[in-house]
């Protein structure tokens, strides 16, 4: 009987281990998967602030180049 229950008790500890790695490496995955998320949400938010601002100065060249054929 003691022998069965220290066998019982070494499973557990060994299944709680293998649970608490499983879910350390759930852990490390999900981080993974946020920092590329966050990576991509920066990455197009860049391109827009750099195709607004390509849009900009491409108005303004247009304005000055307007201006200077009007007023030579």
């Amino acid at each position: 009987m003691q022998k069965q229950t220290a066998d019982q008790s070494r499973l557990n500890a060994v299944r709680n281990e293998i649970l608490d790695i499983a879910l350390h490496i759930d852990a490390k995955e999900n981080e993974k998967r946020r920092q590329r998320a966050a990576e991509r949400a920066l990455k197009a938010r860049r391109g827009i602030e750099d195709h607004f601002e390509s849009r900009r100065l491409a108005t303004q060249l247009s304005e000055e180049d307007e201006r200077r054929h009007h007023f030579g």
